[in-house]
């Protein structure tokens, strides 16, 4: 899932976007220059609020979500990130292991780690070059720092400079809600660039490095749940048989979900079946193809048509025919294998 740089010329990095999506794949494809796939995971109608501006170095993203989204993809090539919680309705999720808010974690754009949202959330993603970054960080007179980057260590940032970083961008975003036109200024983007990067690197010159980690026993089995459960649409497992299948009881597998996710298997995998017809819907509606519901909803395992039609209801807040309607014009989702070949965890 390699990622391009966007190439962007002078005009349009003046440009700042700001929408509202209601579908959680298209907020994902939203984010310019990455590949990102958004599974919507909680039940309800999803909205987002995403701002995004682009300086000459510096990709600024705020993405502002209101129900749990499964996170995967890549940053554009030649960038690190920085993800910094801004708000948060409670822990996210990633190999296994819960990540308590607030934390701040730099990494590789090209290696971002899948990621379980929660419900309310309102993030800060920074993508930076990382050669200019580095030089940067020299300039600023923090060379171990430079030197760290050009490693592609992982870091991550103590909560003694979390609190300054995060104090930065709400009045960074308060300033340009009221005085949108701030951003139209060279001069004023050369400034805001500016305090970002000092303000990154003096976080970042405390931060403490860490390794990656191997995924927990338990999310290594939830995974080949998700793969069994995924992979071929007209022969669709439920919850009994991939337990044989995986040579484990329904407990044991519950209690992987439950640690690795926070929730039960049955929901997750729902869930993810609901997306995946979503997905079918709004692929056929782009091709103006006559198609049955019923039959696409079969295929993922929900035979009974009127409890399906309910659940899809509940999860997405709206009818598949509405969907089916709706997605006429839409972007081409992009492809995605049903499970990361790997989900390594970071950890202290």
């Amino acid at each position: 899932m390699k990622g391009k740089q966007p190439q962007t010329s002078a005009g349009q990095m003046l440009q700042a976007a700001t929408r509202v999506e209601h579908d959680a794949c298209e907020h994902g494809m939203a984010i310019s220059g990455w590949q990102l796939e958004c599974l919507q995971l909680s039940a309800g109608r999803f909205e987002s609020h995403l701002f995004q501006t682009r300086f000459e170095h510096v990709q600024l993203i705020r993405e502002r979500t209101n129900r749990a989204l499964l996170k995967r993809g890549a940053g554009w090539a030649g960038s690190v990130v920085l993800s910094l919680p801004l708000a948060a309705s409670g822990d996210g999720w990633t190999g296994g292991r819960p990540i308590a808010y607030p934390s701040g974690l730099l990494a590789d754009g090209q290696d971002l780690r899948e990621l379980l949202t929660p419900v309310e959330l309102d993030l800060v993603c920074i993508a930076l070059d990382r050669q200019w970054f580095a030089l940067q960080a020299n300039a600023l007179g923090h060379a171990a720092l430079a030197a760290r980057l050009r490693q592609r260590e992982i870091l991550v940032i103590p909560p003694s400079r979390l609190h300054a970083l995060q104090a930065l961008f709400r009045d960074l975003f308060r300033e340009i809600s009221r005085r949108p036109a701030l951003l139209t200024f060279e001069n004023a983007r050369r400034a805001i660039e500016g305090a970002i990067i000092e303000h990154i690197v003096e976080a970042l010159a405390a931060s403490v490095s860490v390794e990656p980690r191997e995924d927990t026993p338990r999310k290594t089995t939830a995974d080949q749940a998700r793969a069994l459960a995924l992979a071929d649409a007209s022969e669709t497992l439920d919850i009994g048989g991939i337990c044989r299948r995986l040579s484990v009881s329904r407990r044991h597998l519950q209690n992987c979900f439950l640690s690795s996710y926070g929730q039960s298997a049955t929901h997750v995998l729902r869930a993810i079946r609901l997306n995946r017809v979503r997905r079918e819907l709004r692929d056929h509606a782009q091709l103006g193809a006559r198609v049955s519901i019923g039959d696409i909803a079969a295929r993922w395992g929900f035979w009974h048509w009127s409890r399906f039609a309910e659940d899809y209801r509940k999860h997405f807040g709206e009818l598949p025919s509405a969907t089916l309607r709706d997605g006429k014009g839409l972007p081409a989702w992009q492809s995605f294998p049903a499970v990361p070949k790997t989900d390594n965890a970071w950890g202290r």
